[in-house]
């Protein structure tokens, strides 16, 4: 279901370029820019690069090539999605699709632990 979650969310952000291999660690990047704008907390670089344990550097880069590509935006140090892509979240039905059965394969798992 990750797999599955991750493949809907490259071809939801990268429409025209669905088909072409992006670095899976772009893609955990600009996860981490919309979990922190979403949330209300943006992230500065160095926040981003601690979450996902990669060096500096290499985030600042992938945050840069993301910028590029127009999908984010940096604010004052911190990072948010692009306005048009907070907005619009094509194939959102796809979405809640695959968190719907994750939950019901997670969610009996969940219910059994805490009964414990």
């Amino acid at each position: 279901m990750y797999i599955e979650l991750t493949l809907a969310f490259r071809a939801n952000m990268f429409p025209d370029r669905a088909q072409k291999q992006h670095d899976c660690n772009l893609i955990l990047v600009i996860l981490a820019v919309m979990l922190g704008h979403a949330e209300g907390h943006p992230m500065i670089a160095s926040e981003i690069a601690r979450l996902l344990q990669q060096p500096p550097r290499t985030v600042l880069k992938r945050l840069s090539i993301l910028i590029d590509h127009g999908l984010i935006q940096r604010i004052k140090g911190k990072y948010y999605l692009e306005s048009k892509c907070a907005l619009q979240v094509p194939n959102l039905d796809r979405f809640e699709l695959i968190m719907s059965k994750a939950f019901a394969v997670i969610g009996p798992l969940l219910s059994a632990e805490s009964a414990k």
